[in-house]
């Protein structure tokens, strides 16, 4: 069965392994999954690729989670109704399981075990414990100049 935790944007703090942080992501459409035990919390990130400012951080965290994907350490999230949300949820669930998974559209979508942590001020952390699987996108590469051949 499937729930609507949240659909409009919400911000994402994201930090990773040997200490890099990304602050500035947006993520929305917040669902999740009920299968027996196991609970699959959805976030959609596409939105943060969606600009014309390629120097916007929101781009630039995104396009960074893309390639470092396997380096998450935990997403935390300030939005009290999704924690809220998460927590009836979880609470009809005898020994629940988590499972988290990020939808980065044409770049890729990575599913996580993580752990739950209710925030002191508001909010709540998903702790990576490992990644599950993914489904990377095709490779994005910056186009490059085009250098050869003789100019006038």
């Amino acid at each position: 069965m499937k729930y609507s935790l949240r659909k409009t944007p919400s911000h994402l703090h994201l930090a990773y392994k040997y200490g890099e942080a990304g602050d500035g992501l947006m993520g929305r459409h917040f669902m999740l999954e009920a299968q027996e035990r196991v609970l699959t919390l959805t976030i959609d990130l596409t939105p943060n690729f969606h600009t014309r400012n390629k120097g916007a951080s929101a781009y630039l965290d995104a396009v960074n989670l893309a390639h470092n994907h396997h380096k998450l350490r935990y997403l935390q999230c300030s939005d009290n109704l999704v924690r809220a949300r998460l927590i009836r949820a979880w609470e009809q669930v005898q020994q629940p399981q988590l499972r988290m998974c990020l939808e980065l559209g044409q770049r890729g979508r990575y599913l996580y075990a993580v752990q739950p942590h209710s925030l002191f001020m508001g909010g709540i952390q998903f702790d990576v414990e490992e990644a599950i699987g993914d489904e990377p996108g095709p490779a994005f590469e910056e186009p490059l100049l085009h250098t050869e051949g003789n100019h006038a």
